[in-house]
Order: C-alpha cells, then sequence, then structure tokens
C-alpha cells in the first residue's frame, strides 16, 4: 500500500528496499500511498477506539509489523482553548494542539515513532540525522528506546544546547 517515489523521475521502489536517492536520477524520494487500496481494505474499527496516538492510524504506515513498534507514547496531546486567537479570527471557538506534550517536547515525535519502527522493521543497527534542535533529541530517544546507536551531525555553532543535552542524555554520539 505504500511505496517510495522519486520526487523528479517518479522512478519507484519497494518501501522495503533500503535505499537513499534515486538509482535513475540521483533525486530525493518520497513515501506515497495507494490510498484506493488502504481505503478498501481499511478497518475502521481497528483505529474508531484504539488509544490516541499516531498509531491508531497504523493501517496508513509504512509500516507492516506492528509488533515492533516503537513508542514512547507520542501523540494524543490535548487540546486547549485559544480564546484571544478565536477573537482575533473570528473564529467563535478555536482550539490548538500542544505539541510540546509530546515525549521530547517536540511534533517531530509523531515522524519518529515511525521512521524509527520502520528502522527497526527493516533491520538497521543505527540511525543518523542533521539537526540543529528538535530532530537530534526525538531520533535520540527514539534510537535509545529500540537499542539502536545514534549518530547526531549538527553544524558548527548552530545548534539549540538544549536540544544538544538532550539528545546526548538519550545516548547519542
Amino acid at each position: 500500500m505504500a511505496y517510495q517515489e522519486c520526487i523528479n523521475c517518479k522512478n519507484k521502489y519497494d518501501i522495503d528496499e533500503i535505499v537513499y536517492f534515486c538509482k535513475r536520477c540521483g533525486d530525493l524520494l518520497e513515501i506515497k500511498y495507494d490510498y484506493r487500496k488502504i481505503i478498501a481494505e481499511l478497518n475502521k474499527s481497528n483505529w474508531e477506539n484504539a488509544p490516541l496516538s499516531v498509531w491508531r492510524y497504523r493501517d496508513f504506515m509504512p509500516v507492516k509489523d506492528f509488533a515492533k513498534i516503537v513508542s514512547l507514547q507520542e501523540g494524543g496531546t490535548g487540546f486547549h482553548h485559544s480564546r484571544h486567537l478565536s477573537k482575533i479570527l473570528g473564529i467563535s471557538q478555536l482550539f490548538v494542539k500542544n505539541e510540546g506534550e509530546n515525549p521530547t517536547g517536540s511534533f517531530k515525535d509523531r515522524g519518529m515513532t515511525v521512521g524509527v519502527t520502520k528502522a527497526v522493521e527493516l533491520g538497521v543497527r543505527s540511525v543518523i540525522c542533521a539537526s540543529t534542535g528538535n530532530t537530534s533529541a526525538s531520533l535520540a530517544a527514539y534510537a535509545a528506546r529500540a537499542g539502536l546507536k545514534c549518530i547526531v551531525l549538527i553544524p558548527s555553532g548552530k545548534i539549540a544546547y538544549g536540544k544538544l543535552s538532550q539528545a546526548m542524555i538519550y545516548g547519542a554520539n
């Protein structure tokens, strides 16, 4: 139901193929979905009664083995009524989500649970990212939970020190 596709030449790759760029043209890949197939096979009862988490929507994830989910209980952040912003926008009731309630204090945790779960599913032993903040902290946290080695590349002098220390606490190199 999910596959990788080159953003330039549209060459396709299996979702389980470990490929970092298009073999034909060298451009970036993105995850694409066959939504018709997903809808045809969708079991709403799987997610209607599921806990509040990104994994509630697992039918839409590029993951096959749900026994390998790497989670820190991300998602399910609360709704907060924003009276001031409602008034400014002329909306009677506006609710916002506070993504700072996620495990590492960032919305990045929602995607990282999926990315690290896929890495575990593919059998990788280490993960790496280039980041100046939230991505490095989130990857380090999920890698630690999964027992993976984590490497963070940081541009010199361009780091949020709180996030760097967070990544280091989780064991990132």
